[in-house]
């Protein structure tokens, strides 16, 4: 299956998308491929030390910056809505699950490492798995 973006799910087995409490843990210094974000959340990382392994990360292009589409904003909104805890996500956690949801109609299996209770909820109801940072454990749970 070719997606318009031009990837099949056979391309991408796997993909991380992370948040900013990820980039504060330097999860982007242990993955070594498929790692993604929205611009929203490195507009989030300022301190200094995560800063700069944020930077290597993008130079080295060990991280992606990519921007979903409009569908799939409206997907995870509507979802949020549904599971009443669209008021608990902030528009970069909008993003971000946008994000998640366009890239698991490319990729086999995308886990969003993340402690956002409700970002994780809304994550694994579209598929996806979850990783904590403070637990350091998958969240292999559908709900």
């Amino acid at each position: 299956m070719t997606t318009t973006s031009g990837y099949s799910r056979d391309v991408c087995d796997e993909a991380y998308v992370l948040d900013a409490a990820a980039f504060f843990a330097g999860y982007q210094l242990y993955l070594a491929r498929n790692v993604y974000t929205v611009k929203e959340v490195i507009h989030e990382v300022r301190d200094s030390a995560s800063l700069k392994n944020l930077q290597l990360a993008l130079s080295a292009g060990r991280v992606r910056i990519i921007e979903p589409e409009a569908t799939h904003r409206e997907r995870v909104s509507q979802l949020a809505e549904e599971l009443s805890i669209l008021e608990k996500l902030s528009k970069t956690d909008l993003e971000l699950l946008a994000l998640t949801s366009k890239l698991l109609e490319e990729c086999s299996r995308v886990v969003v490492i993340s402690d956002d209770t409700a970002v994780r909820r809304v994550a694994t109801r579209i598929g996806a798995r979850t990783l904590t940072i403070k637990y350091g454990r998958a969240s292999l749970k559908r709900e």
